[in-house]
């Protein structure tokens, strides 16, 4: 859909500010549009439920499931890793798509993987996180599979989570600890 002439809109995108943030990205070198910080300080409320408040402001609920000892009061940390894979390539995907000019008429990946909670609850040894995580892309565009598939191969390795999880990426933790107040009595 054209807007006017200098405004280009494709499957929902404004090509012109998509452009103008890839054009600072560039002018940007290392500075925070080419390299942005991010992030989320999750707090425990109780029992497994946290609540995370992310670099943008939103909040995102965090529990397990019943059959974990949770009371399902939002979505598990599993789910929201693979919710960030998906969520992180439907946006690289659709870009590109859209600055192909492939007009989208539905996109949905569906994201999965397997987690041993037998070695996550210490019950055996070896690796408790994802053994391997597959999405299934579901399409339907106006343009031939032939290239929406070289698209997502161009796209896959720039998209930023996906790439984070495939390689070694160090995490530093530090404890910050506060000794709990003791009430003090009068003799």
């Amino acid at each position: 859909m054209i807007n006017s002439t200098t405004d280009i809109i494709v499957n929902g995108l404004d090509l012109k500010r998509i452009r103008a943030a890839l054009d600072s990205i560039k002018a940007d070198d290392k500075g925070d549009i080419a390299n942005p910080g991010y992030r989320a300080t999750v707090e425990w409320d109780s029992g497994f439920h946290s609540t995370t408040h992310t670099t943008d402001g939103q909040v995102v609920l965090s529990d397990e499931p019943k059959r974990y000892g949770g009371e399902e009061m939002g979505a598990t940390p599993e789910d929201l890793l693979l919710a960030a894979v998906g969520a992180c390539l439907v946006n690289t995907y659709i870009a590109a798509l859209s600055a192909a000019r492939i007009h989208v008429e539905s996109l949905r990946m569906n994201v999965s993987g397997r987690v041993n909670f037998r070695t996550a609850f210490g019950l055996e040894a070896g690796t408790p996180g994802y053994e391997n995580i597959k999405i299934v892309v579901d399409i339907q565009t106006d343009a031939p599979e032939e290239k929406v598939i070289a698209l997502m191969d161009k796209v896959f390795p720039t998209a930023p989570i996906p790439d984070t999880i495939m390689r070694p990426v160090p995490i530093d933790v530090e404890i910050v600890h506060h000794a709990e107040a003791t009430a003090t009595h009068a003799s």
